[in-house]
């Protein structure tokens, strides 16, 4: 009489570093000098016209690759892959599909807290400065947006959900601190929206964390981070345009 095949032993998760630690200090460091020097900028926002946001979205376009590869070096250093970050994977539709539904569950809950995050610290007017620069509102700029927002999409959550989450797992032990604490660099990296806006940025970033925690997986983030982003502009977009504010 021949025994059942025994089921297949659950690897664990992979908690290694995903580069060497100085080369995560360097890329906070520079994180936080570029975000200075933006945030001491903010406040001539309003004096600036902007006559075509093209080039400045291809620019952040370049900037975002250049991140994305400096992480790739890094990984590179460890022994990594892209995809060791990432993790996750489409077999089938069906499954391209369930990221989808999270991905969009993810968008309901995570505009409930924001919601309330914004009632508690109240309108965020250096943020929205900021933000009213950066919409489109010509054709061949939303054409340009959604190329920046599904390249913000995939190189960020890289980044941040990436690589600082799996680097802070590596060094505290704990996907608590390693959320927090990846949420507080992004967090950071957005100050020039003001500190409202890098509070409420770092609030997301957590739950974009928490959503990658639970996954194992970047991909749902991915997706839904580039959709808000899209939508975001586009409809800011036709805010402007309607004058529906100004």
């Amino acid at each position: 009489m021949s025994l059942p095949p025994s089921p297949p032993i659950a690897q664990p998760q992979d908690r290694s570093r995903v580069a060497p630690v100085w080369h995560t200090v360097l890329f906070i460091a520079g994180i936080l000098a570029l975000t200075l020097a933006q945030f001491r900028q903010t406040g001539q926002l309003s004096n600036v016209h902007i006559p075509n946001r093209v080039p400045l979205y291809v620019a952040m376009i370049v900037f975002e690759v250049i991140m994305l590869l400096y992480v790739w070096i890094g990984l590179l250093l460890s022994r990594k892959r892209l995809r060791d970050v990432i993790g996750g994977r489409w077999n089938t539709v069906g499954d391209f599909g369930m990221d989808i539904a999270i991905a969009i569950a993810f968008t309901v809950v995570a505009w409930g807290v924001l919601f309330v995050v914004g009632l508690l610290l109240g309108t965020n007017e250096v943020g929205l400065e900021a933000v009213k620069k950066l919409i489109p509102r010509t054709p061949a700029e939303m054409v340009a947006w959604v190329l920046l927002a599904i390249t913000a999409g995939f190189c960020e959550e890289t980044i941040f959900r990436g690589y600082f989450q799996r680097q802070f797992l590596a060094l505290t032990g704990k996907d608590e601190a390693a959320v927090v604490l990846q949420a507080c660099v992004f967090g950071a990296a957005h100050l020039y929206q003001g500190w409202k806006g890098a509070v409420t940025i770092t609030i997301y970033g957590a739950l974009f964390g928490a959503l990658a925690a639970w996954r194992k997986s970047l991909r749902p983030g991915m997706i839904q981070h580039a959709g808000q982003d899209t939508f975001s502009g586009l409809v800011g977009s036709f805010a402007l345009r309607h004058h529906m504010f100004r």
